[in-house]
């Protein structure tokens, strides 16, 4: 079994424990191994033969055991005995969005549903608003979902894909005969999702890199072998594919492999102006010569144009802005030195104060934002107002420990409510350093009510700063339907500022409304949401 076969089977044993109304720790306990297994670059079944299992993080002896009796015999004693009690076609509704296992396992015992085509038959005929809890409009929410699952993909979060694709490079450079290794497609211009990893290497070799790519201790299957391009699987299920050009013609190999397409589109335009043809081996001249560029800057440079950084590759206008002299300037983690948005044991973080600051500062931040989340958001811990001013003191506390090495704001992710109203009153907001506000409930709500909400928010001269506004979570949760357009013309009447939320589940605001923000001249703030140290990266991706 491979590691993504195993971490499915925890993520299955979750699900059934949590529809079966088994303690929320024990669940995540399960989810969290599978979380790791899932990210594991290394084949799990070496950490079996080594005896090493334990060393996994999340997995402890409990779970190391179920791992060896999983490796060992092929099945689990303990998953068939919870799949005796629940039938395992009931999980599948857990991915239905809005519908959590308690109202899957109210479903699945009242009226015995077990598919999603009788999920979606019973919704269409009005047989699940009479169900204690729910009503017309969850059935309808129920129906929204479906539709929303039928329209994912198998795409892959680029913050699950960008690591390893760095680590896939990193040993690809440590191949003989490889000159150069380099990202293309989507990832290299880091989109939110991607199909799978495409890199490509300049070899005079190639055959020798294609055999030593596909024997990697990291490759799970052999997808298909060539004399220039392979397809292999990892470990952890991602697939990538490798080209070998030679080094020569490296650069616009790279360039056209980069994309996007309407971007190329585009720069051959450019080229044809100027009498010359773009491909991905060379930029011919008029009389057939060929122009070869060894380096992607190169293929810029000849067609008149300064190199685009991939992540403006898009077709937005960057071509022109290239020629005009006009390219922005990227963000990079150098110019960060604050985290505004952070959340401790206090509410559903998982560490404390004093440890969130000592890792900001080994981050080199200069400002660390600590914001729980308030009162009505139960799930999360919500901070009541006696909370919420003891752990004043506490952030106070540390700050005298910590003296002028970072400076600590006391501050909440406020939760904006159904009704639109903030969670706390006007007079606890303004005690605070800083305030959140943020969508978490109600997502379905009509367009203009919950664009209501967001502007009521927006309007409150407490609030600072919008959070994840759309409230979309990758793969989980579509987003909200905000006029967004309308939040942003208000927080530039206001000068609140928008957050680009940097945790790879969510990238919200998304990179077309973060140009239009900056076109509006909105201040935005790149926060990471951080539930623990390790999150703090997320900036990155940010």
């Amino acid at each position: 079994m491979n590691n993504q076969e195993v971490a499915h089977i925890f993520y299955t044993i979750a699900d059934l424990l949590e529809i079966r109304g088994e303690d929320v720790y024990k669940t995540r306990a399960y989810r969290r191994a599978a979380d790791n297994l899932n990210e594991l670059n290394q084949d799990v079944n070496e950490y079996w033969r080594q005896g090493k299992l334990t060393e996994i993080p999340g997995v402890g002896q409990a779970i190391a055991k179920k791992i060896d009796e999983l490796l060992t015999h092929g099945q689990l004693e303990f998953l068939e005995k919870l799949k005796t009690e629940i039938p395992m076609e009931v999980v599948k509704l857990l991915e239905v969005p809005d519908l959590g296992p308690k109202r899957v396992a109210l479903i699945w015992r009242e009226l015995g549903i077990t598919s999603l085509a009788e999920l979606e038959n019973a919704a269409s005929s009005g047989r699940l608003r009479d169900l204690p809890g729910l009503g017309s409009k969850s059935e309808a929410r129920i129906l929204a979902g479906i539709q929303a699952l039928k329209r994912r993909s198998d795409r892959i979060l680029l913050g699950k894909a960008w690591p390893l694709a760095q680590e896939t490079l990193a040993w690809l450079q440590e191949i003989p005969g490889v000159q150069n290794a380099q990202l293309g497609g989507s990832l290299r211009r880091m989109r939110d999702t991607v199909g799978d990893i495409d890199l490509l290497v300049a070899t005079r070799h190639p055959e020798l890199v294609m055999k030593a790519f596909v024997e990697h201790k990291q490759v799970a299957r052999v997808l298909s072998q060539g004399a220039t391009k392979s397809s292999i699987e990892f470990h952890n299920g991602m697939n990538a594919q490798l080209w070998a050009h030679p080094p020569k013609r490296f650069g616009t190999a790279l360039q056209f492999a980069t994309g996007s397409k309407n971007h190329n589109v585009r720069l051959r335009e450019h080229a044809l102006f100027q009498g010359l043809s773009l491909s991905d081996q060379a930029i011919t001249l008029s009389d057939g010569g060929e122009m070869l560029c060894a380096a992607e800057e190169q293929v810029y440079a000849t067609l008149g144009l300064p190199w685009i950084p991939p992540e403006l590759r898009e077709d937005r206008g960057e071509i022109k802005a290239a020629r005009d002299g006009k390219l922005p300037s990227l963000i990079t983690l150098a110019d960060m030195t604050a985290e505004l948005h952070a959340h401790t044991t206090w509410s559903d973080g998982g560490y404390t104060i004093l440890e969130m600051a000592q890792a900001a500062l080994q981050r080199g931040l200069r400002v660390l934002a600590i914001t729980e989340h308030s009162q009505s958001l139960g799930v999360a811990r919500g901070l009541s107002v006696n909370d919420l001013r003891r752990q004043r003191r506490e952030v106070q506390a540390v700050q005298d420990e910590l003296g002028d090495s970072l400076l600590l704001l006391h501050g909440i992710e406020v939760e904006i409510r159904a009704d639109g109203a903030l969670d706390y009153p006007d007079e606890v907001l303004a005690e605070l350093d800083i305030v959140i506000a943020a969508l978490h409930t109600s997502l379905r709500q009509p367009r203009a009510q919950v664009t209501q909400r967001l502007l009521n928010a927006v309007r409150n001269p407490h609030v600072d700063i919008i959070a994840h506004p759309t409230a979309r979570l990758l793969f989980k949760r579509e987003a909200a339907d905000v006029d967004l357009e309308a939040v942003l013309e208000a927080s530039a009447e206001t000068g609140v500022s928008i957050e680009i939320n940097a945790n790879p589940h969510r990238l919200d605001l998304d990179d077309i409304h973060t140009r239009r923000a900056i076109e509006l001249g909105i201040p935005l703030c790149i926060n990471t949401d951080a539930h623990s140290p390790q999150e703090l990266d997320y900036a990155f991706y940010g």
